[in-house]
């Protein structure tokens, strides 16, 4: 915990749960030693206090940052991208532009959550089967100016907009795959599914991604 103290949000919580607490104690022994209260309106103190407790908690167990802290968070939710699709850096990847540097204020404090944001689509199912990820779609997913979607791509991404956009639905495929997806269907329509224009595009980025054709994956990964 003392570790986590030093983000500033951990420290915020702090100190409004220390003053809330200080708050309780002021109130309740002003009811407890004033002459004109009575011990019903003590335990009444006491329900509403502990009700606002409740909530505090209700707030703080939806929202895990509060008790984990941001950096903890990010960090697990990195370890889970698989290495070998291993997309983003936490950290820049190039020195910053000075035309770029404007918007690199503006989103400096966002840009985890925007990685990570973009994270969770990357693995929607509803998301993957209807939306192709260009610069467009993604800003009005996000709900974030495209300028700074831009950004992010060009210095937190190893990829760029459009072989991003590739990996994804590369990704999307393998895991049909995996879920037997070709027992039933073909692989020109495993290519439609991800949203490839043609079988021929699909084929060529899975084995630029994967290193393999498709039905060499299913060979060597699935029989």
């Amino acid at each position: 915990m003392l570790q986590k103290i030093s983000f500033r949000e951990i420290k915020t919580w702090l100190l409004l749960m220390f003053i809330l607490t200080f708050a309780l104690i002021v109130y309740s022994n002003y009811f407890l030693f004033s002459e004109s209260s009575s011990q019903m309106t003590l335990g009444s103190f006491y329900k509403y206090s502990s009700f606002l407790w409740l909530l505090v908690l209700i707030y703080m167990f939806k929202n895990p940052i509060v008790i984990f802290g941001e950096h903890y968070l990010l960090k697990k939710i990195e370890l889970k991208e698989t290495p070998e699709f291993l997309i983003w850096s936490r950290k820049r990847l190039k020195t910053i532009d000075e035309k770029d540097k404007i918007v690199y204020n503006t989103i400096l404090k966002r840009i985890d959550f925007i990685i990570s944001d973009i994270q969770i689509l990357q693995k929607s199912d509803k998301v993957l089967s209807t939306t192709t990820f260009t610069a467009d779609t993604l800003a009005k997913q996000l709900k974030i100016p495209r300028r700074h979607l831009e950004f992010v791509f060009k210095y937190y991404c190893h990829y760029s907009s459009n072989d991003f956009s590739n990996l994804v639905k590369i990704n999307y495929a393998v895991l049909l795959i995996n879920g037997g997806y070709l027992n039933n269907y073909t692989v020109e329509s495993l290519g439609e599914k991800c949203l490839f224009n043609s079988r021929f595009t699909f084929s060529k980025n899975f084995k630029k991604f994967i290193g393999v054709s498709v039905s060499d994956f299913v060979n060597t990964n699935i029989h």
